[in-house]
């Protein structure tokens, strides 16, 4: 299992898998630990042990929301929660990690160190419209934390060039200024209307750290739906406070 190492923070383990597959054309292809996409259970299930290894916790103590690109956010007060028609979930609970889904769409992690809560939050072109960034910021809130202590990144998702939408999708970014329209068609930057709705929440912007690489342009390395299709893996983006 390799991975991409978020936030930095100690006592926080944060980050986002690496597909690691010799075979991008083939649609589940790599490390993958969604169990609602079309995936095997042998395969998604292997990966979720080999995560729990890697955490060194039990695969218990991980927790997915079914994810539906809605704006609904949750808080994790019991593993064994479950969790419809949720697209972000944050806890103060120590030893738990948080798990988000994408292919694509922009995974978002993040932490106040003070006060110990974290969040993750799958944020694509409807959650970031949607704000879905800033309610979970506001939820987080909810259960101790402060706007000003925290630290967010965003995992790899697709890039401004890659994203090319139409007028009906755009238009939901203006308010953002994340539309570029010198080319044929409205090209939209999702990271940076995330760090946008961060940034209205009241995370500084010195705090966000934006995609470390583009998932459509890596198709080795990451899940793309824009490549595959939604019937595809998915890379995992984590966030977990550290129980000691």
């Amino acid at each position: 299992m390799k991975v991409i190492d978020l936030l930095g923070i100690p006592g926080i383990t944060a980050f986002s898998t690496l597909r690691d597959t010799d075979s991008p054309s083939e649609p589940y292809s790599g490390f993958s630990t969604c169990s609602y996409t079309g995936d095997s259970y042998a395969h998604y299930d292997g990966c979720r042990k080999e995560l729990a290894g890697y955490l060194g916790i039990s695969a218990g103590k991980i927790v997915f929301p079914h994810q539906t690109h809605s704006v609904n956010v949750a808080v994790v007060t019991d593993t064994d929660a479950h969790l419809p028609d949720t697209d972000a979930i944050v806890t103060a609970m120590r030893g738990v990690a948080l798990g988000i889904h994408t292919a694509d769409c922009v995974p978002i992690v993040l932490a106040d160190p003070e006060s110990g809560v974290i969040g993750a939050a799958h944020s694509g072109w409807r959650g970031t419209a949607g704000d879905i960034a800033a309610r979970t910021v506001a939820k987080m809130v909810e259960i101790g934390a402060k706007p000003g202590n925290i630290v967010a990144a965003m995992g790899p998702c697709i890039c401004r060039d890659c994203f090319e939408v139409g007028e009906e999708v755009a238009v939901h970014f203006n308010r953002f200024g994340a539309v570029d329209r010198s080319r044929s068609k409205p090209h939209v930057d999702l990271p940076l209307a995330v760090a946008a709705s961060l940034e209205n929440a009241g995370v500084s912007r010195e705090r966000i750290s934006m995609p470390p690489a583009c998932s459509r342009c890596n198709p080795s390395d990451f899940f793309s739906a824009r490549r595959l299709g939604t019937a595809s893996g998915r890379t995992l983006t984590l966030v977990q406070l550290h129980d000691y």
